[in-house]
């Protein structure tokens, strides 16, 4: 039986923690280089431990989803801990920080899935397992919000070694409440068969997804989808840079994470259907290309920005309940794992062709190519509707 409340309180702990972590560790990598091509490797290192989840897979489905869960988030506790030690010792030790760090994001990679899979092994039927999927979902932006807010205060009065000390001990504290929380939850039994090679592991993933219909048209519409996020990371702080006002950058992440928080409310109320994950995806592309007519009123554009993050937050919830509820248990964490590579696998690409489109374009053919990327990738979903439902 999972206690829900010690898991609630551990998943906002230790997600504050990472979001906390996040923040401080590029501003102490921006502050102490001066270098932007260092700070660059630390954001190509994270994007990178996020697109390889696909070889993490067969790991995570060998052992139980609750092992894997203490194990990893307690590697990254210990590993949070010596990037503190190097920047309060080892000041100029940057590639010791760098290495510790990547470890940091190996364990939240190995983390997300498996404490994912233990949601549906804890819940009774498909109704509370999108309920319980919406309440994490909530927690994770709430947390995300309160992490950037909370990093910049922290570093007005702190050095950031004194803030990552800080990431640590929640980070401690998330793992002794989710031993509590997951304590009385029984190991999954290990199914004894002969083990396949490790690639062929890996690539059990990705086949089981081929056989499934919405599985394989959603891994490609993710795929497609995986180059819009990094862009739209990018078009913010140029928008906010033309309305001259350095605050709206934070105003418009907040609104959007509000729109996401208000959606996975919304989400955990609906019915998990093809149907309604296609047109909450295709929905988002309306706000986002109504942008190219408001990017010089800020007011209009804050509240589109919240529509976007509102129809995102429903399918990707709804999307995430559906996987779940469709994916064989033993083969779980393989397929959660490749959708994860699938979701991130544009991130460096899309990072650079979206800097040269804003800078030889301006943002209207960057917003206009995100807008075209999600309805093509939203009808893609809508094939699968007649199949799947």
């Amino acid at each position: 039986m999972l206690k829900k409340k010690s898991y609630f309180f551990s998943r906002a702990v230790g997600g504050l923690a990472n979001s906390l972590f996040s923040m401080v560790f590029i501003w102490w990598l921006q502050t102490s280089t001066k270098s932007s091509f260092v700070v660059g490797i630390a954001e190509a290192i994270f994007s990178t431990t996020a697109a390889l989840s696909i070889f993490y897979g067969p790991i995570i489905d060998h052992y139980s989803f609750k092992r894997t869960s203490y194990y990893s988030i307690f590697v990254q506790t210990v590993f949070l801990f010596a990037t503190t030690i190097a920047v309060y010792q080892l000041s100029k030790s940057y590639i010791l920080a760098l290495i510790c760090a990547g470890i940091v994001s190996v364990c939240d990679e190995f983390f997300n899935p498996a404490d994912r899979a233990i949601l549906k092994e804890t819940t009774a039927n498909e109704q509370e397992l999108n309920n319980l999927i919406s309440k994490v979902s909530n927690i994770d932006q709430l947390v995300n919000v309160a992490g950037t807010a909370l990093s910049g205060f922290l570093l007005t009065f702190l050095i950031s070694a004194n803030v990552m000390l800080i990431c640590s001990l929640l980070s401690l504290i998330s793992f002794v409440f989710l031993f509590y929380a997951l304590k009385e939850i029984k190991d999954r039994p290990k199914v004894k068969k002969a083990e396949a090679k490790y690639l062929n592991q890996i690539l059990n993933g990705y086949k089981f997804i081929k056989t499934n219909y919405f599985l394989s048209h959603y891994l490609w519409s993710s795929i497609l989808y995986s180059f819009v996020t990094p862009a739209m990371a990018i078009l913010l702080p140029r928008i906010a840079q033309q309305n001259g006002q350095a605050g709206l950058y934070s105003m418009f992440y907040i609104s959007f994470m509000i729109g996401f928080v208000i959606g996975a409310t919304i989400a955990g109320r609906l019915s998990v259907r093809v149907k309604t994950i296609g047109f909450t995806w295709i929905a988002s592309a309306v706000p986002l290309l109504l942008i190219i007519f408001f990017s010089n009123n800020w007011l209009i554009f804050t509240g589109l920005i919240f529509l976007f993050g509102l129809m995102t937050s429903i399918h990707n919830i709804l999307a995430e309940s559906l996987i779940q509820i469709t994916a064989d248990d033993e083969i779980l964490g393989r397929v959660l794992t490749t959708i994860r590579t699938s979701t991130s696998i544009g991130g460096p690409i899309s990072s650079i062709v979206a800097g040269i489109l804003l800078d030889s374009s301006g943002e209207t053919v960057l917003i206009l190519a995100c807008g075209t990327i999600i309805l093509i990738s939203g009808l893609n979903i809508f094939r699968a509707v007649n199949e799947a439902n």
